[in-house]
């Protein structure tokens, strides 16, 4: 989802993701919304499966960025800057170069004659 998507959410309803008012307590992984699944995983890159991730960790993350209703635009573009990082798209101006030494280990590719 993008950005501009939870900026058009509602903020007034509290049983909506992004009208949520209050404190983070998860206690169980698959009640996790997946917008902050997304979001969560990234923040933890070391750790391969969610599920491996403390729930101590999770809710003290969450508790952290969350400021109340209309967070999830915010949580919305940290996921995205922390992917665009970690994919490194941080400019997505800029065109994905090799570096010279990955242009040197390319194998030589042998030119056809045309003349045959």
């Amino acid at each position: 989802m993008s950005v501009s998507y939870w900026e058009s959410q509602p903020t007034d309803q509290p049983h909506l993701l992004n009208g949520f008012k209050g404190t983070w307590a998860f206690s169980d992984h698959n009640l996790i919304p997946e917008p902050l699944r997304n979001f969560i995983i990234e923040s933890f890159p070391k750790i391969e499966k969610f599920k491996r991730i403390p729930l101590e960790d999770i809710n003290a993350l969450m508790n952290d960025v969350w400021d109340g209703p209309g967070s999830m635009p915010k949580i919305q573009k940290l996921y995205d800057d922390m992917r665009a990082e970690r994919y490194g798209k941080a400019d997505p101006g800029l065109k994905a170069r090799l570096p010279v030494e990955d242009f040197n280990a390319l194998p030589d590719v042998e030119e056809e004659d045309d003349d045959e």
